[in-house]
């Protein structure tokens, strides 16, 4: 088990790096103390590996370049709590499966939280605040974000549409482009048909809102504002499917809630305006 959101990032995205990246990630779980107090060069040369291989792992993890990676680190090493990530077994009893996915969750989040940079989700906010609609796609376990996202924007008067026939949305964008947002969402960020969306998107002018797991992918680099979540294991059941579920909505949460802040008073009196014509349907 791993101590801390970094270290359990490296951990998670270990087997799908690059042979020289690998090296230096092995390195730096084998001897994260040591690293913390060492400059670019003299790692790339305990890690048998380049400076550039140093320079292209951090960005492997989404992080700015090596200072940042030893500023999380030393802020890590030290934590006495550990947690980690946990698939579920044979025959478990049910306080084993709870504390399991207890566990998954807490770093969920946490990774989540390391993640995000604050000016992409302002810009994000802002592209939301300036749309006069707003369209969000997903697939499978993303097409419930996508639904959630639909609810609570539409709650604040926004116009939106979380529609599972790409087809149908890709009509609904041709129409109403003006003044629009695409929201792509995709943990892998490689979805075929939601990258296909984003490009129809952009062709029509329409700006565009990725949230994908960090890392290069194609979605990421194709929208105007990028989003991440943290990476979630690789799990025999659906303990890595809930963890990235998890990650999605912790994200959304954190969107609209900065948007709603930001028109606090009008947010209030929209949800009241909400509340009370449901209460009348429950009568």
């Amino acid at each position: 088990m791993a101590a801390g959101s970094m270290i359990s990032q490296i951990e998670l995205v270990l087997n799908e790096l690059p042979e020289s990246e690998k090296k230096v990630a092995e390195y730096i779980l084998a001897n994260a103390k040591e690293v913390m107090h060492m400059s670019i060069h003299e790692l790339a040369a305990k890690a048998e590996a380049s400076s550039a291989a140093v320079v292209r792992f951090c960005r492997s993890l989404g992080i700015e370049g090596f200072p940042a990676l030893k500023i999380r680190l030393s802020a890590e090493v030290e934590n006495t709590s550990y947690v980690g990530y946990f698939d579920v077994e044979s025959n478990e009893t049910v306080h084993s499966i709870i504390d399991k996915m207890l566990s998954n969750t807490i770093l969920t989040f946490q990774n989540t939280a390391s993640q995000l940079d604050a000016h992409s989700i302002e810009q994000a906010v802002s592209l939301l605040q300036q749309a006069e609609v707003i369209y969000v796609y997903g697939i499978g376990a993303s097409f419930i974000i996508a639904e959630d996202a639909a609810q609570k924007w539409l709650r604040l008067g926004k116009n939106v549409y979380a529609i599972s026939d790409r087809h149908l949305l890709a009509a609904a964008m041709a129409t109403k482009s003006e003044n629009a947002v695409f929201w792509g969402i995709s943990y892998s960020g490689e979805t075929g048909e939601v990258i296909q969306l984003t490009r129809r998107a952009k062709e029509h002018g329409i700006r565009t809102i990725s949230l994908t797991r960090p890392g290069n992918n194609k979605l990421s680099q194709l929208a105007d504002v990028s989003l991440f979540t943290s990476r979630a294991p690789e799990a025999t059941l659906r303990s890595a499917a809930t963890s990235s579920r998890f990650a999605q909505l912790f994200v959304l949460d954190i969107v609209f809630s900065v948007y709603a802040s930001a028109q606090h008073d009008l947010t209030v009196e929209q949800l009241a305006k909400t509340r009370q014509m449901i209460e009348v349907l429950n009568d």
